[in-house]
């Protein structure tokens, strides 16, 4: 064993694709062995940044006094439910002569590797393993090309002030605005501005007032009996702002002769869609199944662990020249199945060219290329695994058809001596092109949405001055419209933009890197709003409960702007980018948040307390629920230690990031702090181990409906918590499992139901330090 490299994978799956692309691997205790490499693995995160009191005692307290929180620096400490594996890292790197980092191919595996080496002390040399898809061959590639790791320490810089700057604006905005209002109000540098502009928008909805207007529509029929419609224009456009003028132009049109004045035909092609990235892929496959982004990432991910598609947390959607070449034989691999054998064989191969721009662009490829699907095509897939890869390969294929090509109409009728006009327009497909890769229902609904959105017909061959006899002519009332809600694919380009609703390809690309967060990170900053109960999801759109618009409210009158401003965050982000390109000093940026938090935490320190809170006296939950909590002296405003012990062992029952949970090692009891849309307080908590029940609760919701219904938690002899629902017409009560966090009966009461809120996907908090060894204080070790 002694004198082999090691090679750590990120997590066990790349470890054996590894291993296979290698091979003559033999399994250890906790690691492989060939003849050449020893290979382990982390599970995620290992190590983390140390929590506030490992600094400074004084820290532990939810104080005002005891903030701002700014360490000198930071040190690490090891997560104990993966100490084991984390042991055998550090035995096994100080024993290899050379270390090799397969972790993932980003900024977050980057900080995973570094900081494993950090708190295990390994000072070897690293060579940097870069893979984009774990396919054998790609995996032999990558290792034919390694580099040192000093090649990608500015990744490594910016990976490391991302989770520093956000644990420094995360606890520090957090513990200020719940010691300050006396309710727990979790806040960040990246989801409290996505909160703001969710609750910003439905204040616009709110504030909306409908205008009505009117619009006068007529129909015209040519001598020979050819017929098409026409809606009225003017100078100032097509609306008319009183019913009076709607029917003043009805009476002057109504039976008059018309003719042609302008009829103009042109063609117009539509380029295909652009290949995915992560966030595009994301909004797709929200727009067209209503997944969540959280969904379409875990089954993307799973995906690239199986090999079918290449890595999916990319923010490019281009490919490397490098790439070309390898094409055709992708496109051939794709023909085995039976389902894409027709449109892999229709695909010409001369389209995607070092000359197509719009697919090969190297200045255009960031970190990895756009999303690919790779050789090692699935025989089968089902749910979500199914829809996203079928989306991937259809949007691949797409790129090797022409445009589709359509013959665009407008027709301009005049009617009467002033003449009123009216316009016609038609579109009418001539050459599908790429739209012939989608698949049927995606085709009628894309054409029923041109059709809706454009008003569009197909309209007879016209004339210049050909005659038309008028018709029916009506007048109809409408009204403005409200802006729509967010759903998760809106708010993900609003998140990728910074708030700015942009169209045009040459400026998406100009905006990069001035969104919100990151591909990786997006969909777990959503769910994390989800978590803490600031937005439930009503039929696809997002809505701010109580608690999110407080905490907006809180921060807009404390006139913290960092936190509220999508375009100012969007500008933080774009320096943590230039110090990945080293355009940016990552010492300046940290001395810039420590600046920012300080400020942060003095606006909220001046701001007047809460109408009816009584700053931090005593506190709820924003959601209606049916007990209040206090704060624990000295410690987090929100109980952290229930009276009652747990009815299965009692052991003691304690708040952490996942509920209520007991303490005593393989218990298994959990009580989830937020189901179905409602925040699950500590009253309630004590009220299903004191009593198994708690009150009648109202207000829970169903994603999957957005049907609204109430409830009894009940606590189960298993310690699954469960819904009761109230007596039905017959008295009779009915009683089933709770479904996951977040999720909603899609049935009646009493029909069967079988997940359970017990689970786990909920987003990690920010991780990662400098060096410095387990436990270390702050700056006991320093990169």
């Amino acid at each position: 064993m002694a004198g082999k490299p090691l090679i750590i994978a990120e997590k066990p799956s790349a470890a054996m694709a590894i291993a296979q692309a290698l091979g003559g691997f033999q399994r250890r205790d906790g690691y492989l062995e060939s003849a050449e490499y020893l290979l382990s693995w982390a599970i995620g995160h290992l190590v983390e940044l140390l929590p506030p009191e490992a600094y400074d005692p004084r820290w532990k307290r939810w104080t005002m006094e005891t903030l701002p929180i700014l360490p000198e620096g930071f040190g690490l400490h090891v997560l104990p439910k993966t100490r084991s594996q984390f042991r055998t890292l550090a035995r096994l790197g100080k024993q290899a002569p050379l270390l090799v980092n397969a972790c993932d191919a980003g900024r977050e595996g980057e900080l995973i590797f570094r900081y494993i080496c950090a708190a295990a002390g390994l000072e070897k040399p690293v060579m940097r393993l870069w893979v984009s898809a774990l396919t054998p061959a790609a995996i032999r590639a990558a290792f034919a090309e390694m580099k040192p790791q000093e090649h990608y320490d500015r990744l490594y810089r910016s990976a490391r002030c991302r989770a520093e700057g956000d644990w420094l604006v995360g606890i520090n905005a957090t513990r200020a605005f719940t010691v300050k209002f006396g309710e727990l109000l979790s806040a960040g540098r990246v989801q409290t501005p996505t909160l703001a502009m969710v609750v910003r928008r439905e204040r616009e909805i709110e504030s909306f007032r409908p205008e009505p207007y009117w619009e006068v529509f007529a129909a015209f029929r040519t001598p020979d009996g050819r017929e098409y419609t026409g809606k009225w224009f003017g100078p100032d456009g097509d609306r008319l702002s009183s019913a009076d003028a709607a029917e003043a132009v009805v009476r002057r049109v109504r039976r008059q002769a018309g003719w042609v004045e302008a009829s103009d035909e042109r063609p117009v092609a539509e380029r295909p869609p652009q290949l995915f990235d992560l966030t595009s892929l994301q909004r797709e496959a929200n727009r067209r199944y209503g997944l969540t982004a959280a969904a379409t990432l875990k089954a993307a991910q799973a995906l690239y662990e199986a090999k079918h598609i290449t890595y999916p947390r990319t923010d490019s959607r281009y490919l490397s020249r490098a790439l070309v070449p390898q094409l055709p034989a992708l496109v051939r691999a794709l023909s085995a199945r039976s389902d894409l054998a027709a449109l892999a064989a229709g695909a010409d191969l001369s389209r995607v060219g070092f000359g197509n721009r719009r697919v090969v662009d190297d200045a255009k490829v960031t970190d990895h290329h756009a999303i690919l699907p790779t050789s090692e095509v699935p025989r089968s897939l089902t749910g979500a695994e199914a829809k996203i890869y079928d989306l991937i390969v259809r949007r691949f294929l797409a790129q090797f058809y022409p445009d589709a090509r359509f013959l665009e109409q407008e027709v301009v009728t005049c009617v009467g001596e002033l003449p009123d006009r009216f316009r016609s327009r038609g579109r009418r497909l001539v050459d599908p092109g790429w739209r012939q890769v989608e698949p049927e229902p995606a085709r009628k609904r894309r054409a029923a949405e041109d059709e809706e959105e454009e008003g569009l017909q197909l309209l007879p061959p016209l004339r210049m001055g050909e005659p038309v006899a008028v018709g029916d002519v009506e007048s109809r009332e409408k009204a403005t419209r409200p802006p729509r809600r967010y759903t998760e694919a809106t708010l993900l380009s609003a998140m990728e933009y910074a708030g700015r609703e942009i169209t045009d390809e040459a400026l998406r690309e100009a905006m990069k890197g001035h969104g919100l967060g990151t591909p990786a990170t997006r969909a777990a900053i959503i769910e994390r709003l989800k978590e803490m109960g600031y937005i439930i999801t009503e039929r696809r759109s997002l809505v701010p409960t109580a608690k999110g618009r407080r905490l907006v409210e809180l921060a807009e009158r404390a006139g913290v702007e960092v936190l509220l401003s999508p375009e100012l965050t969007g500008e933080w982000e774009h320096r943590i980018a230039g110090i990945q390109s080293g355009e940016y000093d990552d010492a300046r940026f940290m001395q810039e948040i420590r600046e920012l938090t300080a400020r942060l935490v003095e606006r909220i320190r001046a701001t007047e307390g809460a109408p009816g809170r009584g700053g931090a006296g005593r506190s709820s939950t924003a959601e209606p629920g049916p007990a209040k909590e206090e704060p624990a002296a000295g410690g987090p405003p929100l109980q952290d230690r229930l009276p009652t012990p747990c009815p299965r062992c009692g052991g003691p029952v304690t708040r952490g990031s996942r509920g209520w949970t007991c303490a005593t090692a393989g218990c298994g009891l959990r009580i989830p702090t937020f189901l179905c849309g409602k925040v699950i307080d500590g009253g309630a908590a004590e009220a299903l181990l004191s009593r198994g029940r708690t009150p009648l609760i109202t207000g829970f919701t169903s994603p999957r409906t957005g049907r609204r219904f109430s409830a009894f938690l009940v606590l189960k002899e298993d310690a699954q918590v469960g819904f009761e629902f109230p007596p039905d017409r017959r008295g009779s009560r009915r009683t089933r499992k709770a479904p996951g966090e977040g999720d909603a009966p899609s049935r009646g009461p009493g029909e069967a139901e079988t997940s359970s809120p017990n689970r786990s996907d909920g987003a990690s908090a920010g991780v990662s330090p400098r060096r410095g060894r387990p436990g270390s204080r702050a700056g006991a070790r320093k990169p």
